[in-house]
């Protein structure tokens, strides 16, 4: 049996709404580094892989997991986060300055629109995730930690409600609901068992408080 934790980062200074530049060079606050620190101190498992995102706050992070495991390879896949908005018509804005921006392309809920340069459509972040989920399922390592982000593990979980369903206005929309609904806590933890099968199963999730 195998088993893959989907771990969202650490708290970054975006969700501590400080203004940010660019979506994958956004910091670890100084509470985000006192969680990652947390949480792989109590971490008791070790695992035979890590994988990370290309965003940095997903290496800073596993950054004490890698010194704590310091023979666990780590490898970087495509988990990064979901950027429906074009990064350099954003830059040096905060969460809360985006709001209605992010609102409106919600409202549009069109799985093939793309805002522009470094953005992405949602039909393209859901292929991506379901191509990153399909390769660590098969991978030989039976204890694989992914830091990866929220609209990810949330894109998990959804497929995991609907396997077979495609990428469509109505999917998406129903996304949206699940995304509003659901709140993935930074450092939070979420443990996905692939039975010999490739049968799989959500463990309860695991927070850090701090």
């Amino acid at each position: 049996m195998k088993t893959l934790w989907f771990i969202r980062h650490a708290e970054s200074l975006s969700n501590a709404g400080q203004p940010t530049h660019r979506p994958d060079d956004i910091a670890l606050s100084d509470h985000g580094k006192q969680q990652a620190a947390a949480l792989a101190a109590r971490w008791t498992e070790e695992p035979e892989l890590m994988v990370v995102s290309r965003y940095q706050r997903t290496s800073a992070t596993a950054e004490p997991f890698r010194q704590k495991y310091a023979g666990c390879e780590v490898m970087t896949l495509p988990v990064h986060e979901f950027t429906f908005l074009q990064p350099a018509l954003y830059a040096g804005t905060t969460e809360v300055m985006r709001r209605e921006p992010v609102r409106l392309y919600w409202e549009r809920c069109d799985p093939d629109a793309c805002d522009g340069e470094g953005a992405e459509s949602f039909r393209h972040f859901c292929e991506r995730v379901d191509a990153s989920v399909a390769e660590l399922t098969t991978r030989p390592e039976s204890r694989i930690a992914v830091f990866c982000h929220g609209y990810v593990i949330k894109a998990i979980l959804w497929r995991l409600l609907h396997p077979t369903a495609p990428v469509t206005a109505a999917y998406m929309r129903g996304f949206h609901g699940f995304h509003r609904s659901l709140v993935v806590p930074n450092a939070a933890v979420y443990p996905l068992l692939v039975l010999p099968g490739g049968e799989t199963a959500l463990k309860p999730p695991v927070q850090v408080n701090l």
